[in-house]
């Protein structure tokens, strides 16, 4: 039964103790008017139930009655059909479950907030069924076969239904091993145990290497070797031998395989550097012929550009060396000339110098003091 939220679509899916008058019961839902609305025809509807056939037929409302074609402003809320329809009595919905409560519509919600037999789903995922209140408890924790268990081995909670294959699968199982050593260890540790340290392990001889085809459980391992000792030793021998046989055979064998490589690599260097010396030998005899040449051709126009540029000045040298010769003697002459009057002034001022010496000569005998009287 739908309760009495208004948000739910249609109307009141209640169990009513008188049958529900057709005034009251909309004829979209065929359920109790929820929030009634009027139309212009005289028509009552829930109101979800003309919001849904508005969408249905593209925002057009058209009454189920009479198929005509209602506008927003011909509809109404009826108020006093809602009051009516909230006053109506009615069972619970749980009468099935042996509730007697009776009583108006408009409680009917509160009433179920505290039925006793108001049935509940269970909360264990994905468990859908329903109990009342008082078996629920009892069920979600003894019942259920989706509730949560904690497994004896790994002490992880898992859900009960899958509790068998778990715990036959569980990685903290206690075994027997499988060798029958009689060590009881955890699934997880049963690989590494037989791996690693059961004593009835089948294993092949540590000397297995150099040729040891010993194998057997773990346990007699020790007494093999210590038995076997000197057969180890001899087989140890024999087969460092052998292999330094096959190492000197194998060196050997590289040796001469890499010397042969060598030589050849070295003949194929020889004929490549043959080849280089008589190229480059090639290329610089016809360089030098070829600078030789242009040598000569550049000799031989310096030449004759030298001859007429010498041809061109000689006339002009010889008149210059003329001039300079007429300028030289004139330029000697004057220096001659003036060199003699510079001997007669010479000369002139030697004879001035003498008569000028006899004349101090003359004065000084003159001015000379008168010897004392001596007494």
């Amino acid at each position: 039964m739908a309760s009495l939220n208004e948000e739910n679509f249609g109307g009141y899916d209640a169990y009513f103790i008188n049958e529900l008058l057709d005034e009251h019961e909309c004829p979209v839902c065929k359920m109790a008017l929820r929030k009634p609305i009027q139309t212009k025809c005289g028509h009552r509807l829930c109101l979800s139930c003309a919001e849904e056939m508005r969408k249905r037929n593209k925002g057009v409302l058209i009454c189920p009655l009479d198929n005509s074609i209602l506008d927003s402003s011909e509809i109404f809320s009826d108020a006093a059909i809602e009051r009516v329809i909230m006053q109506l009595k009615v069972k619970c919905s749980n009468f099935s479950n042996g509730c007697e409560w009776t009583g108006e519509l408009k409680i009917l919600n509160k009433h179920l907030g505290s039925c006793e037999y108001q049935t509940l789903k269970c909360l264990n995922k994905p468990c859908s069924t329903s109990l009342l209140p008082k078996n629920l408890k009892e069920h979600m924790e003894n019942l259920c076969i989706y509730r949560l268990v904690t497994c004896q081995y790994c002490k992880q909670r898992i859900i009960f239904s899958e509790k068998q294959i778990h715990e036959e699968n569980c990685e903290c199982l206690p075994l027997c091993c499988v060798n029958q050593c009689g060590m009881k260890l955890m699934r997880k540790e049963m690989s590494s145990h037989i791996t690693d340290s059961c004593a009835n392990t089948i294993i092949p001889c540590q000397y297995l290497n150099i040729g040891c085809k010993f194998k057997g459980m773990r346990k007699e391992h020790e007494t093999h070797t210590n038995s076997l000792m000197q057969n180890h030793l001899s087989m140890a021998i024999s087969k460092l031998d052998a292999l330094e046989n096959k190492i000197t055979l194998t060196v050997d064998t590289l040796e001469n395989k890499i010397a042969s490589k060598v030589n050849a690599l070295e003949n194929k260097i020889m004929l490549r550097v043959d080849a280089l010396e008589n190229k480059i030998m090639s290329k610089v005899e016809s360089l030098e012929t070829k600078t030789v040449s242009k040598a000569v051709a550049l000799e031989n126009k310096i030449t004759s550009k030298v001859e007429s540029f010498e041809n061109k000045n000689a006339s002009e040298v010889v008149a210059l060396e003329n001039k300079i010769t007429s300028t030289v003697d004139a330029l000697k002459n004057e220096l001659i000339s003036k060199v003699d009057a510079q001997k007669d002034e010479i000369l002139l001022h030697e004879k001035n110098l003498e008569i000028i010496k006899a004349f101090l000569a003359v004065k000084t005998k003159t001015f000379a003091p008168i010897p004392e009287t001596i007494s």
